[in-house]
């Protein structure tokens, strides 16, 4: 049992502690910069029936030295007044980390904070009791809390705070862990609502509400799952796990609930659409069908159907409507594709405002599959997602990853964004 001091009328009683390090402070090396990961919980608490209840704080510290190398973890629980919020918790886990460090010999550490609001009170140690509002009760409660992590902190060579980054995660995951874990004798904890830390936005959200990515073990909240499924429909592809450099496909049937029903038909049509591959996707051209097919599939359709398909003569196996596979219109009876062309330059009015807007804007469009393409930033040597590489300024191919006309390769502007 370990007694914590009486500051300011804020009476904090360690109730319980436990801790396990991997190396003594002779071996903690006064040069190198450590680092301390931090997790502070605030949960309810329920005791025996004879006992009173109240509210504790789970307490998780991890240091590592610079080769992420964990030297000294600890669990431990706190009991606190009624009223303490999250943002004192994670400062009495700070508080903790940096006490363990200094009993450790460490001279050089940063402490990673995985709240930016947390961050951005502690970034200027001169200033960070003035970054308060002062409007709040729970903002003039935490004034003392900040002054005994400023103390502590004067007390290293170098301490300075940053942010949580993707490569640090499963060291605050741990943290996490170690927090959770924490529990008093003195009172039993009850289920509670369990909480898991975003590994996209790095916030604390309860676990159901957390989306698993199929095929692996990665999980982010349903907001940031949300707003990357949007964007990457928008974009045109099909959504794959948010974490940096995985590639899992994301299950509609893991989102169904986070979408609204118009983002999971369109899901559902990228899905459809991912199985067919660029070049052998073709769309029945009739606008009250606009079936998706392969054209494989189709070819042997319309030959089941006993019908000459060598003149690109087709017929789709949802409206069953004839179509010419080379201009992709509806079959035109008793005319050549370059005489239909001829008298049709546009198969629909929507195309010919679309050529419009495309030539107003300097758009490309792929001569392998029809994609329209807009350059944002980047240079001016595109690659299709079809595969077709060409030069976005006169849509001339490029060879072996080199350029077959004169263009420039970009342009300034679009290069510095």
């Amino acid at each position: 049992m370990e007694n914590a001091e009486v500051l300011n009328n804020v009476d904090y009683a360690y109730v319980e502690g436990c801790s396990s390090s991997s190396s003594s402070s002779s071996s903690v090396d006064e040069n190198e910069i450590y680092s301390v990961y931090f997790k502070g919980l605030v949960r309810e608490e329920k005791a025996n029936d004879s006992e009173m209840g109240g509210v504790g704080i789970g307490i998780g510290v991890v240091i590592c030295d610079s080769m992420k190398h964990v030297i000294f973890e600890s669990s431990k629980a706190m009991k606190s007044r009624g009223d303490t919020c999250r943002l004192e918790a994670r400062l009495e886990a700070l508080i903790e980390g940096l006490t363990s460090a200094k009993q450790l010999g460490i001279r050089r550490l940063r402490f990673f904070c995985k709240s930016r609001k947390l961050y951005n009170y502690l970034i200027d140690d001169e200033n960070a009791e003035e970054g308060l509002n002062m409007e709040t009760a729970e903002e003039l409660r935490m004034i003392p809390t900040i002054g005994r992590v400023k103390s502590l902190r004067a007390q290293f060579e170098e301490c300075s705070p940053s942010l949580v980054r993707k490569d640090d995660a499963e060291f605050g995951r741990r943290a996490d862990n170690l927090a959770r874990k924490a529990k008093s004798p003195q009172v039993s904890c009850p289920e509670e609502i369990s909480k898991e830390t975003c590994e996209i936005c790095m916030e604390d959200t309860d676990v159901v509400n957390m989306l698993s990515v199929h095929n692996c073990t990665h999980r982010c909240c349903s907001s940031c799952a949300k707003r990357h499924i949007e964007v990457k429909l928008r974009e045109g592809t099909l959504p794959k796990c948010p974490q940096d450099g995985c590639h899992s496909d994301i299950k509609i049937d893991k989102c169904i609930n986070v979408l609204s029903p118009e983002l999971v038909e369109v899901l559902n049509q990228r899905v459809k659409e991912a199985k067919i591959p660029v070049l052998d996707r073709i769309y029945c051209p009739y606008p009250r069908c606009s079936n998706l097919m392969s054209k494989t599939e189709v070819l042997n359709y319309s030959k089941s159907r006993n019908k000459n398909t060598e003149n690109g003569y087709r017929i789709c196996f949802k409206c069953h409507g004839p179509f010419c596979i080379n201009c992709k219109v509806p079959w035109h009876n008793e005319m050549t594709c370059s005489d239909y062309k001829e008298l049709h330059p546009y198969s629909c009015i929507e195309d010919e405002m679309l050529s419009s807007l495309a030539k107003r804007n300097s758009w490309q469009q792929c001569i392998k599959c029809s994609h329209m393409i807009e350059l944002d930033v980047g240079c001016y040597h595109i690659i299709c997602r079809c595969g077709h590489q060409f030069c976005y300024t006169c849509g001339s191919e490029w060879k072996e990853n080199k350029a077959t006309c004169n263009c420039p390769l970009w342009d300034e502007d679009r290069i510095i964004y």
